[in-house]
């Protein structure tokens, strides 16, 4: 009988590399070792080396794809950094039955990390508590191979199991409220067509909270109060969209313009917004599209506040913010801070819009 692959965590102060008949590296190459033709690469980060017959949008699903090829003929499995969508390739490649029985609340969760995308409630269970183990441990300074140990077996766990926290229902409860208030009409949503969408977010909202209106979630959050409207909330319905969010204020609306969130990975399955090209640096994009420059000088010619419309110039993860954050490649601005545009909502959305009517 054929025993369960080992894991190697890069960065381990824990054991040495084990000897490996046939590794897969999964969510990530390591700079060194891969040896071409024995090993495989799972993996949508750029660039990457995963068969072209196994691509998918997270690395997870590509792992999902694997197994079910019955392409299982491998002794080690390694990963280089620990986040769910890692874990949970990690995790479908040492329990390929149980992820595969379980597959679209896998991949659902290993997207609402990477991408900020929408997952059903077992979904948001699944990638909330592993999120938050993730962050403790992190914090902890736990060593990288203990981390990926515990994790997976957390995920053993909580698939089909019936996994119950009150504390992980009830630390998802700003995701519902962010889904209630465009269901509801609180947060307004005009979808002006297949690629262009404006939420709205009233003056009442945010008055009282207008820091965790305007934040921008960072990579792999966990769902907590420290934003009002939360990006996975928007995905339930325009994954496949560039969203432009305003909030209102007593001194006009501030502005933002998401671009889609999976876009700094390579993602096969999904539209890919316009002007971006690679800049050379793992997932890095450089933001060049004509008709949104366009749209952007418009907008300061109209504009009376002293503010500025600005782009942002590289669309990645791992560069230094120099706006407001992944994936917002659109905002209005006063020196580094977000500004109240005198613009308002109606004339934005479509000036807009029409840049992306391609």
């Amino acid at each position: 009988m054929k025993s369960v692959p080992g894991v190697y965590v890069e960065g381990t102060k824990l054991l040495e590399r084990p000897e490996s008949r046939r590794t897969v590296f999964a969510d990530g190459t390591s700079e060194s070792g891969f040896r071409e033709g024995t090993d495989v690469e799972l993996s949508h980060w750029i660039p990457n080396r995963t068969p072209p017959r196994f691509k998918a949008d997270t690395s997870t699903e590509i792992c999902m794809n694997f197994v079910a090829a019955t392409h299982t003929d491998y002794d080690l499995v390694v990963n280089n950094h620990a986040d769910v969508d890692g874990i949970l390739s990690v995790f479908t490649l040492l329990h390929p039955a149980t992820a595969l029985a379980h597959r679209s609340t896998i991949v659902a969760a290993a997207g609402m990390g990477d991408f900020w995308g929408w997952g059903d409630t077992e979904s948001q269970v699944l990638f909330q508590s592993l999120t938050k183990y993730v962050d403790a441990l992190t914090g902890a300074g736990a060593d990288p191979q203990f981390i990926y140990e515990r994790c997976l077996k957390h995920v053993d766990g909580v698939i089909g199991r019936g996994f119950s926290d009150p504390d992980i229902e009830k630390s998802l409860a700003p995701l519902k409220r962010s889904v209630d208030l465009i269901v509801q009409g609180t947060v307004t949503r005009r979808e002006y067509h297949d690629r262009f969408v404006h939420y709205e977010l009233p003056a009442d909202l945010c008055k009282d909270n207008i820091e965790a209106a305007l934040r921008v979630p960072t990579f792999n959050a966990a769902i907590s109060d420290e934003v009002l409207f939360w990006p996975q909330a928007r995905a339930r319905w325009d994954r496949e969209k560039v969203q432009l969010t305003s909030v209102e204020s007593a001194d006009g609306w501030y502005y933002d313009l998401w671009y889609p969130s999976y876009l700094w990975a390579e993602t096969p399955d999904s539209w890919r917004a316009p002007g971006l090209d690679l800049t050379g640096d793992s997932n890095g994009y450089k933001l060049s599209f004509a008709p949104l420059t366009a749209a952007v000088r418009d907008l300061q010619a109209r504009e009376l506040n002293d503010v500025a419309w600005r782009t942002e110039p590289v669309l990645s993860l791992l560069s230094p913010v120099v706006m407001r954050g992944y994936p917002v490649v659109l905002s209005v601005m006063r020196g580094d801070t977000a500004a109240p545009s005198s613009l308002r909502p109606d004339v934005i959305a479509g000036r807009l819009a029409e840049a992306f009517l391609i």
